[in-house]
């Protein structure tokens, strides 16, 4: 992590007392100013004070403020439960605006869904046209996701199932078109690198769940053959991160009567893994991709 310069925390106490405490998690005082901003916004004054401490310790500031947009929907974030991420929140309303057009009627799963944020702004963008469930393994994220389901009156069936157990998935539906995952997916020697070498951020490694961001193919192989197969799912997207991942699932789809293809985030980068039956009213998923495999 850079160094602060003494004159930038000079600038910053100038402005106020409280503005330094934000540099730490923000170098930038624009952006600090943003964070500082919001919590006064947010947080009663009394609550300053400690907010400023907890993000001066790379808290991470939807645990402080307690939650964070997605779409039009403010999900409630707390700790031992990924937060959402803006990437997500892209790709859920990318594939919402496509299935508006002439998908109806369909049957939705979100696997490993813990706050519930793409279940629940898929249901709330697609409304009636679809019946939506979700399901995670940690009762944590079992927890907060139907917190924040009856937070925004939403109609969607949440359930404690693991991945891994095709007996308790079938207790959920009986069949599903579509099935949507953001599952853990960062390999361990990734997760493990510095933020110098393109390692992830020193908040999400100190506060968020470990276990909602370490994979590599075996959450996919799980969603292939414990969902989509045995569920005679029309369609999938499934965010990744990683374009070795998108090759991995396509391999798992060698039949001539699936599509499969990338869609890329507003960096440029993968970011999801989309497949499609020919010929199914799911083959309006192709639209979506960037790049068909």
């Amino acid at each position: 992590m850079a160094r602060i310069s003494p004159r930038l925390i000079k600038d910053a106490y100038s402005i106020s007392p409280l503005l330094p405490y934000f540099l730490r998690a923000n170098p930038n005082i624009s952006l600090a100013k943003q964070e500082l901003k919001w919590v006064q916004e947010e947080l009663p004054q009394s609550e300053w004070r400690k907010a400023a401490r907890s993000r001066h310790n790379l808290y991470p500031l939807q645990y402080i403020l307690g939650s964070q947009p997605f779409g039009s929907l403010d999900i409630i974030c707390k700790e031992k439960v990924l937060i959402p991420r803006p990437e997500t929140e892209e790709w859920v309303l990318r594939l919402c605006s496509v299935l508006k057009e002439s998908a109806q009627n369909l049957s939705i799963v979100d696997a490993c869904t813990g706050t519930g944020c793409i279940a629940l702004l898929a249901k709330h963008e697609l409304k009636d046209s679809a019946k939506v469930a979700a399901f995670d393994i940690s009762t944590d994220a079992y927890q907060l996701s139907m917190l924040n389901r009856d937070a925004h009156k939403l109609d969607v069936n949440i359930v404690k199932a693991d991945l891994s157990e095709p007996a308790q998935l079938m207790h959920i539906c009986s069949s599903f078109d579509l099935i949507l995952s953001n599952p853990p997916y960062i390999p361990l020697s990734d997760y493990k690198l510095p933020v110098t070498l393109n390692g992830i951020e020193k908040s999400v490694r100190k506060f968020e769940p470990k276990s909602a961001l370490v994979g590599e193919m075996e959450f996919y192989d799980l969603l292939v053959q414990n969902l989509v197969r045995p569920f005679g799912a029309s369609g999938f997207v499934f965010e990744l991160g990683y374009r070795e991942q998108a090759e991995f699932i396509r391999k798992q789809f060698c039949e001539e009567e699936w599509g499969s293809g990338i869609l890329k985030d507003y960096s440029g980068n993968v970011r999801c893994s989309i497949g499609w039956k020919r010929g199914s009213n799911l083959d309006i998923l192709e639209r979506l991709c960037d790049e068909v495999l």
